[in-house]
């Protein structure tokens, strides 16, 4: 392009970088944002940082033309073929009307930075942002033509040291940068359907208690001494609704997060622990006949549904049958297995010796050996649930049980 642009800049510096602070629309991104840059020693490198582009930009694409709400962060964009000239802008006439101090510092920061058309620009960080802005554009050009993207001009110089310190900064930025973590996203998250049903079920669900039964915490597992007398952990709900989530069809022509699709996820996930309190023994003694602790409950690990893993694995059968409409043979498994540990269906899978096993191998197990005493296992699932089974329980001889006798296998919706 070889029009002159004029940007509106706020200039800073950090270190040793100088850095233009500016915004772009999605016409000037699209006709001066090339599409990459190879700033790594091979090519090959910079390919494989690329290689999931373009599941993520169709994924931008969409946020941009369905939400009104739509923002993002600012682009870094590196500037190399050319030198914008950085003009100041005259606060003289300003300074003095408001009286300001020394408007010559602040002359230092605000400008305007010329560009003649020779210069190339590309994503140092927001590669998939930019693209997604490309495609978006092109989709719908009069949705976005007001839109406005913050971006953070910097000057790339494309030789070996110049690379050099470009891929620095590209490193420095991603890895000095503070992921939200699990716990942090489930609690902030506004369009992932798991975390905002989440969320509903710790303020709304009956037995949760206004969230009283839910510990907030980091991780999973992970309970405070003042976090100990609580049912479970909002991670785990979490975890529970993305097990529940094959059950929930979004409906046609909506965002995944509209209000309809919420409510119908959330009575999807309550009708889980409404079953799962009626039918379990230990869940029914705890929140239905109240003569049971999470003391009582947790002691040597007795109840795994007391744990986030016990949770999980009952959501993962939950789905399992819901979705086949034989809510019965679960409940069946329920009422007749023996969960209690030890000596438990689970024992050596998920407990062993008062401790749990909770990797992912052994979760897979245990729900595979639940299936198996169910009868829902093809011969070639048997044969690959005992191959696991041995490494799970490190016992190379190890032979699935007897099956008991084949459950009642009838349409149950009075769950």
């Amino acid at each position: 392009m070889s029009t002159t642009w004029h940007a509106p800049c706020l200039r800073g510096v950090m270190g040793d970088w100088v850095y233009y602070s500016t915004v772009m629309s999605a016409q000037q991104i699209e006709a001066r944002v090339i599409i990459a840059k190879d700033i790594r020693e091979a090519k090959a490198l910079d390919d494989y940082l690329q290689r999931d582009l373009k599941p993520r930009v169709k994924k931008i694409a969409a946020y941009l033309r369905k939400r009104d709400d739509r923002f993002f962060s600012s682009l870094i964009l590196g500037v190399f073929g050319g030198l914008p000239d950085w003009v100041e802008l005259d606060l003289s006439v300003v300074g003095q009307k408001l009286q300001i101090p020394n408007p010559k510092e602040m002359e230092e920061s605000l400008g305007l930075l010329i560009f003649y058309g020779t210069e190339k620009m590309f994503a140092i960080d927001g590669q998939h942002r930019v693209e997604g802005i490309k495609a978006a554009a092109a989709a719908d050009h009069e949705r976005l033509q007001n839109d406005e993207y913050p971006v953070l001009l910097v000057a790339h110089k494309d030789d070996a040291s110049g690379k050099i310190r470009t891929r620095r900064l590209f490193c420095d930025i991603n890895k000095n940068a503070v992921a939200v973590s699990e716990g942090d996203k489930v609690v902030i998250d506004e369009d992932e359907l798991s975390a905002i049903v989440t969320r509903r079920l710790y303020a709304e669900y009956p037995a949760f208690n206004g969230g009283d039964e839910i510990a907030v915490t980091g991780k999973k597992e992970q309970l405070s001494e003042n976090a100990r007398e609580r049912f479970t952990s909002l991670l785990a709900i979490y975890t529970v609704c993305k097990r529940l989530k094959k059950l929930h069809k979004k409906s046609q022509g909506t965002l995944e997060n509209a209000d309809e699709n919420v409510r119908a996820f959330q009575a999807i996930v309550s009708e889980f622990f409404n079953f799962a309190i009626t039918h379990e023994p230990s869940l029914n003694r705890y929140f239905q006949q109240k003569n049971t602790t999470l003391h009582a409950e947790r002691d040597n690990n007795r109840s795994l549904f007391f744990r986030p893993v016990g949770l999980e694995i009952l959501s993962r059968l939950y789905a399992h049958f819901a979705d086949k409409n034989e809510l019965t043979t679960l409940r069946y498994a329920l009422q007749s297995f023996h969960f209690e540990n030890p000596h438990g269906v689970f024992d050596r899978v998920l407990w062993n010796r008062g401790k749990i096993e909770a990797a992912t191998k052994a979760k897979k197990a245990a729900v595979g050996l639940c299936l198996y005493l169910l009868h829902q296992l093809s011969p070639a699932q048997e044969t690959e649930l005992t191959g696991t089974l041995r490494e799970v329980t490190k016992n190379p001889d190890y032979s699935l049980p007897p099956k008991p006798c084949a459950p009642p296998n009838r349409n149950a919706t009075d769950s």
